[in-house]
């Protein structure tokens, strides 16, 4: 058990994969932001990925421990502080009764950090899935962010099963590097040139640096650039602005041109809509959205259907290497 003293700024329940199998009726994942770190963070205390952890966003919470357990920290750096000790970031790090875990403002790049713990959170399923979806308000606890008085259970009969190792670490060369830059890999499409942009919209495009928006959120992460000029002068019968068509599903990851602004879908965001896709972010390079900033600069750059499965295979490996 986990008392909450202070919930931080955005401190919610996740797990990986999320809420799957319900896109079709307009029921996002939700989940990690950044998977690559939420995975890893859960292989460090001997968990299966889709254990329940925390997302914890620029500013962490306070938590009081009310038995011994083991933990990770993964993700960007918080200034951590356990039972009066700076806390360790991508290792498995003990925890006994009554030490109270806090967290300060960030340390250098990175927005979003992620705790597990030996076992996993024991929250009730809904729709398959403990993820939080706080613009459903379900999912999670009591589908919001944790708040002072918070009570979050361990899972003590998975706690059981798991193969805790305290300073198991991640190996310094697999630690993620994250910057105020970020180049970010894309399959081009499904909307792009020559029906929809012209050939110097998307060399735009991938020539751009994009700096992220302030009003950017787990819903979708707007960008600032030039703007683009369309290939045509509306978009017939799916609207006035070259940008509308007839609504067609998205994915995670879609980069969508909402009028003249390109807006990142990301894990809360709609499943389907009215604007054109340029591009969509591969799975294995979509961490680094979750990672990205207000003000922070990012990078398009076409890959390949090969080049993508082979990314996603060495982070596979990576990860099946903790087990």
């Amino acid at each position: 058990m986990i008392a909450v003293i202070d919930g931080g700024l955005h401190t919610t329940v996740q797990d990986f994969p999320g809420r799957v199998g319900y896109w079709n009726i307009g029921i996002p994942p939700s989940g990690p932001m950044d998977p690559l770190a939420f995975r890893i963070a859960n292989r460090l205390v001997g968990n299966q990925d889709d254990a329940a952890g925390l997302e914890i966003t620029a500013k962490g919470p306070k938590l009081l421990f009310l038995k011994d357990t083991m933990i990770a920290l993964t993700g960007a750096k918080l200034h951590g502080n356990l039972a009066d000790q700076e806390v360790p970031w991508w290792e498995a790090v003990h925890v006994k009764k009554g030490d109270i875990l806090s967290f300060g403002t960030l340390q250098g790049s990175g927005f979003r950090s992620y705790l597990s713990v030996a076992g996993g959170f024991d929250i009730p399923l809904y729709l398959g899935s403990k993820a939080t979806f706080p613009y459903g308000r379900f999912g999670g606890l009591e589908g919001r962010p944790l708040k002072a008085g918070d009570l979050l259970s361990i899972d003590e009969a998975k706690k059981k099963e798991v193969l805790t190792k305290e300073g198991r670490t991640l190996p310094p060369e697999n630690i993620p590097e994250y910057n105020h830059e970020w180049a970010v890999g894309v399959i081009p499409g499904p909307h792009e040139a020559p029906d929809f942009f012209t050939p110097e919209d998307v060399e735009t495009f991938y020539s751009t640096p994009w700096r992220v928006h302030h009003n950017s959120n787990r819903l979708g992460y707007r960008l600032e650039g030039p703007r683009l000029q369309f290939a045509r002068t509306d978009g017939g019968e799916g609207g006035s602005h070259p940008s509308n068509i007839h609504d067609c599903a998205y994915a995670i990851g879609t980069i969508n041109f909402t009028g003249d602004m390109p807006v990142i879908l990301t894990v809360d965001g709609p499943s389907l809509g009215g604007f054109v896709s340029i591009a969509t972010i591969v799975t294995s390079e979509f961490w680094k959205i979750g990672q990205a900033a207000a003000n922070n600069v990012i990078y398009f750059k076409k890959m390949s259907y090969k080049e993508a499965f082979a990314n996603r295979w060495r982070q596979e490996k990576m990860l099946n290497s903790l087990t």
